[in-house]
């Protein structure tokens, strides 16, 4: 064979699969094909076939992508052109089609050491007197691509309608209902004795492929009985019709039937045909879908995890995902949504510059899709474009996309300061401190002699219930002692360092400082959502209705659930765990 009829057909199994995984795909592949070809595996468990062009008529040299499924792509190399084209004119410089020939070793760098890999030959193949055609295994997986390089570029949104390959490498049956529209498609042909490519004409040999390949023994024999009653046979094709029968069992492959209607039924092929190939795509994707809905676990929102959108818009700008399952699993890592009285709300993890730690947000729909649409995924060696089915134009996809088609991956019940339901938002996750195994008195001590000194004015009393107080806080978040402490004191004695400590301590559940009534009691409260310490600081008109505010506190104190209202957003009802601490200068704090 020379040359220019050698073909390399390569497969690419993504890598982020397991070992076993990968062996499995790759071996379910080598099963699919004829026997005659050259195999050899690729540095990263993939696959190169080695097979006769057999005067394929390929769009060009290099054909990248002409299948893509979830587990691997197939590329298709062969000399279409030998010499580089200029200007419209051939020039004498040849074109270089460059493949890892068999049994080479390479070294690459992973995880920063040099590593070496091989392309190892599969079987012994070198010898052969002659190598299977590309055509017959092209056909087998029901991929078509002899025409140009523009019909093939035109085609590639269609093409993935009639890929028969699965993400496994085995080769999907053909379904009853496309079976007998296949069948009754078979009528008014032209059948000829010599197997010619599909594309030039019909051959019995072809058509019993197709027949033989129909699982449903009545929709076979019915097909059987058609081929002489209603098409014309060449006269060489119905002397060899025995000998095409005999040899079409051998070779079973119901796609091929697709095939031939699509070159000499079009219109048939169009109407009946195409949409049931696109049906039963979609039928296999959802399929999928519901799988991986099933057996995808998702992630928790980690407040100790310092990862946030930020770190995912850089993963997706520099093609780190290889799938959407990767997406959904760091998604989950930072977004959840539960049902409020009027419309969803969503709880999302960003960072806190002022605390300098992670922290949870809620927010509506509308605000939520903003940030997500920012997010453009760039899938590692896939396109990433969609397309509409009217107008076929291409949108960038984006986290938007991703977390609404596994919206149900991210649905909670509702959302509480602490909770044991594993479907109810906890919003508590620990502190930003760890607990040590031992206490360094000393160190605390400076801080002890403010309470006791300053805060408590030397009152034994005071001193213990303030340290219980503090004490009895942090041991039982989420819950409220219903009593408020008012420090009463002139400016500059240390207050605010005493509030400050407890403050850091409780840091991500907490308001330091609180210095507008109405952020506290008014019409825009948010900021005192899910905080389990407060600070009320030298409150500025606090006097203007000072009866009526001092009710509200004492609710607020007291109560263990609060309204919340935010700007542009609906109320809602949320629980109180807050314990208030009020400094003042005031002669009469309240």
């Amino acid at each position: 064979m020379s040359d220019d009829n050698l073909c390399v057909i390569d497969i690419d199994i993504h890598k982020d699969k397991p070992i076993e995984e990968i062996d499995k795909i790759r071996q379910n592949l080598i099963d699919s094909l004829p026997p005659n070809v050259g195999l050899v595996k690729t540095a990263h468990g993939g696959l190169h076939i080695y097979c006769n062009k057999n005067f394929y008529q390929l769009p060009s040299n290099r054909n990248v992508k002409v299948a893509v499924t979830d587990s691997y792509d197939i590329d298709v190399f062969a000399q279409m052109t030998k010499y580089k084209i200029e200007n419209g004119l051939e020039t004498k410089e040849i074109v270089q089609n460059r493949v890892v020939a068999p049994n080479t070793a390479i070294r690459e760098t992973k995880n920063n050491q040099r590593v070496t890999l091989k392309y190892e030959a599969v079987n012994d193949w070198e010898n052969a007197s002659h190598l299977a055609s590309l055509r017959e295994i092209l056909d087998k997986w029901n991929i078509d691509i002899e025409m140009s390089y523009k019909d093939y570029a035109q085609q590639q949104h269609d093409r993935i309608y009639g890929v028969q390959i699965n993400d496994e490498g085995t080769i999907e049956q053909m379904n009853d209902e496309l079976a007998q529209a296949c069948v009754d498609g078979l009528k008014n042909l032209e059948i000829h004795n010599y197997p010619q490519p599909i594309n030039m004409e019909v051959s019995l040999l072809s058509i019993f492929c197709g027949l033989y390949g129909i699982t449903n023994e009545t929709i076979r024999a019915e097909g059987m009985n058609n081929i002489r009653q209603f098409n014309k046979l060449s006269p060489n094709a119905d002397k060899n019709y025995g000998q095409a029968s005999s040899n079409g069992e051998r070779k079973p492959n119901p796609w091929i039937l697709t095939k031939i209607l699509r070159y000499h039924n079009k219109d048939y092929y169009e109407q009946i045909i195409k949409p049931l190939l696109k049906k039963n795509y979609e039928a296999k994707k959802k399929e999928k879908q519901i799988l991986i809905n099933q057996t995808l676990i998702p992630n928790k929102i980690d407040l100790q995890d310092g990862f946030t959108l930020l770190d995912m818009q850089e993963k997706a700008a520099n093609g780190e995902y290889e799938n959407e399952e990767q997406i959904v699993m760091d998604l989950t890592r930072l977004l959840v949504y539960y049902e409020g009285e009027t419309e969803d709300i969503y709880a999302i993890k960003g960072y806190d510059a002022i605390c300098d730690t992670q922290v949870l947000y809620h927010k509506l729909e509308g605000t939520v899709y903003k940030q997500l649409e920012k997010i453009n995924i760039n899938f590692k060696n896939k396109k990433n474009d969609e397309k509409t089915e009217d107008k076929k134009e291409s949108k960038p996809l984006t986290a938007k996309h991703i977390f609404k088609k596994y919206a149900s991956k991210f649905a909670k019940k509702g959302c509480k300061f602490i909770s044991e339901d594993p479907k109810i938002l906890t919003v508590f996750q620990g502190y930003k401190y760890k607990k040590l195994d031992t206490i360094d008195y000393e160190c605390l001590q400076m801080y002890f002699d403010l309470i006791k000194e300053t805060i408590a004015a030397g009152d034994e009393r005071v001193y213990e219930y303030i340290l219980n107080w503090i004490a009895w806080m942090i041991q039982n978040p989420g819950k409220k002692s219903r009593a408020a402490i008012v420090l009463q004191g002139r400016q500059g004695i240390g207050k605010n360092r005493f509030t400050d400590v407890i403050a850091e301590l409780t840091s991500r559940y907490s308001c330091p400082n609180i210095t507008n009534i109405d952020e506290f009691t008014g019409r825009f409260n948010s900021v005192v959502e899910n905080k389990m310490f407060a600070v009320l600081n030298e409150m500025m008109n606090y006097n203007d209705s000072k009866k009526g505010v001092a009710t509200v506190m004492k609710s607020i104190i007291s109560d263990l659930t609060i309204r919340i209202n935010e700007k542009n957003q609906p109320r809602r009802t949320a629980e109180n765990v807050m314990n208030i601490i009020y400094v003042t200068n005031a002669d009469m704090p309240v």
